[in-house]
């Protein structure tokens, strides 16, 4: 019977996690994003943006730059990289678009896939990192896939992408121990998280540029060619921005301050099921409460803190013998809190300079997601310095406690992505009128005062979700950046109505006398004649 078995000892544990670790983040992708509708648009307003993009770029001519397409800001196009669309994943569908199903939006095969790839990653980032207990790659697995502050960026579509901060982890520790592949690969890793988010290019090119820094701190001489590596990384994604268009944008929109994380927050537990108890953390500014949403979990906490009190010696080596990391992390946490720092609801600082790089970081919350997942590969990794039966049953108590913790961020998730939108007459009537044009003009535009978070901002999204499923360009959207040589001068109403155009007005804007208007749930629509 023990011969039977014996191939099973012969599969090495990364082998048995890494599949284990497929079958569970796909089947909670699936839970969670079900695949039963691949033409439904998310019921929120990123959602609706990121979509959107989607539906115009697959259903447009290819156009150059690539990454354009000629309905969105009609007729002078715009980027899907500025809808947040994640653009790698429409150049790999865009071949094929004859093959998909009418109004295909590809948005939910691309959540299932980060909820695949999140603890696959983990598994990886660990491997790398040395690790080889099986235990230790499952509960790593389970606490990345639970970490809060991934399950609480659903809504953010590519953004959920953080498995890519997981593998530039990897590609850290690959690098640190002279693997010579990772020097290859990077500038090719560097320039796919650029085409899902430039955000997680610059964390992930940080974390595997601290490898550098790292065999510096050791005087190896090895830190050159990992150096060169990561500088021909950055050359080739600056060449590929320059290609696609990404600086034809403005490269910051200001707020640097305004969406940072409280210093509190990763330890406070917000929206948790097992510490529930605690009273909610009150912030010192109301926007910090979702882009510097950072809580750890109950889990990886008292993992944490284990290994303070019983590893203090081996932290601090592991500190010293990945300096450059340890280096890059503490920066990526003080840019996480920004100049004006808060502890609760008190201020504790307030700096007039700000740092380099401050309006790409603006939602500068997201500067800790690094910090949180380095925190978690230590925690994982010093554990093995606790007895061999205790450490192993504390990996899984830990795991176990970050899976119930994070069971109510799990049930919002499904329950927002079940969710549909209700079909009004309203909806039905700008729906056919709409369907019986051939472009949109809403007025004002954005940036020139649409104003999307206000009282209208649900009226807004409606025009421009069923736009875009009729596939009707349209002369304004919500973009992350403008252009940069966008003026409102250029973008007002023109004197006459143009042909085949479905003039919308919002807000206190009046169409001009010429018009044949009419009043819809606040807004006048003034079909072509």
């Amino acid at each position: 019977m023990a011969k039977r078995y014996e191939w099973v000892r012969a599969v090495p544990s990364i082998v048995w996690a890494l599949a284990l670790a497929v079958l569970m983040g796909l089947g909670e992708g699936v839970h969670l994003v079900p695949l039963d509708s691949l033409s439904c648009f998310p019921v929120f307003q990123d959602g609706i943006q990121a979509a959107a993009g989607q539906r115009y770029f697959l259903g447009d001519a290819w156009q150059w730059p690539l990454l354009d397409t000629r309905s969105l800001l009609a007729p002078r196009g715009a980027s899907v990289a500025m809808t947040d669309s994640t653009p790698l994943l429409l150049l790999l569908f865009k071949p094929f678009v004859a093959l998909l199903p009418a109004g295909f939006v590809p948005y939910r095969l691309w959540l299932v896939f980060c909820f695949l790839m999140q603890p696959v990653s983990m598994v990886l980032a660990l491997s790398a990192a040395g690790e080889r207990r099986f235990t230790a790659l499952m509960s790593g697995a389970i606490l990345a896939l639970c970490m809060p502050f991934f399950l609480g960026r659903i809504i953010h579509l590519s953004l959920m992408g953080q498995f890519l901060l997981l593998l530039a982890f990897a590609f850290y520790f690959s690098l640190v121990r002279g693997k010579k592949w990772a020097l290859g690969l990077t500038p090719i890793f560097l320039v796919i998280c650029l085409l899902i988010h430039p955000i997680l290019m610059l964390l992930a090119s940080g974390t595997i540029a601290a490898a550098a820094l790292t065999l510096l701190c050791r005087r190896a001489k090895a830190w050159r060619e990992v150096a060169c590596s990561c500088g021909a990384g950055i050359a080739l994604v600056l060449i590929v921005s320059e290609v696609l268009g990404y600086f034809r944008y403005a490269q910051g929109a200001g707020g640097y301050g305004l969406f940072s994380m409280n210093l509190l927050s990763p330890i406070w537990p917000m929206h948790s099921d097992l510490l529930a108890f605690i009273p909610a953390l009150h912030y010192g500014m109301e926007t910090q409460s979702f882009e510097g949403y950072s809580y750890l979990g109950a889990g990886l906490l008292l993992l944490l803190l284990c290994d303070v009190v019983f590893c203090r010696r081996e932290l601090l080596s592991a500190m010293w013998r990945h300096a450059g990391l340890s280096i890059f992390l503490g920066i990526m946490a003080l840019y996480a809190v920004s100049n004006t720092g808060y502890a609760g609801p008190y201020r504790l600082w307030h700096i007039a300079l700000s740092p380099p790089l401050a309006d790409v970081f603006r939602a500068s919350g997201r500067c800790f997601w690094p910090v949180g997942y380095g925190l978690l590969i230590a925690a994982v990794r010093l554990s093995r310095f606790i007895p061999r039966w205790v450490g192993g049953s504390l990996l899984i108590v830990c795991a176990l406690l970050q899976f119930l913790d994070t069971r109510s961020l799990r049930a919002q998730a499904h329950d927002l992505w079940k969710a549909d939108f209700p079909v009004t007459g309203v909806t039905r009537s700008l729906t056919g009128l709409i369907a019986r044009t051939q472009q949109v003009a809403l007025y004002p535009v954005a940036g020139c005062g649409l104003d999307l978070y206000g009282p209208d901002a649900d009226r807004i999204m409606t025009v421009f979700r069923l736009s875009a499923e009729q596939n009707r360009p349209i002369n304004t959207f919500y973009l992350s950046r403008p252009p940069k040589d966008f003026a409102c001068g250029r973008e007002k109403p023109q004197a006459d109505q143009a042909e085949g155009t479905l003039e919308i007005y919002v807000g206190g804007l009046q169409p001009a006398a010429n018009r044949h208007c009419q009043d819809l749930d606040g807004l006048k629509i003034c079909p072509p004649l």
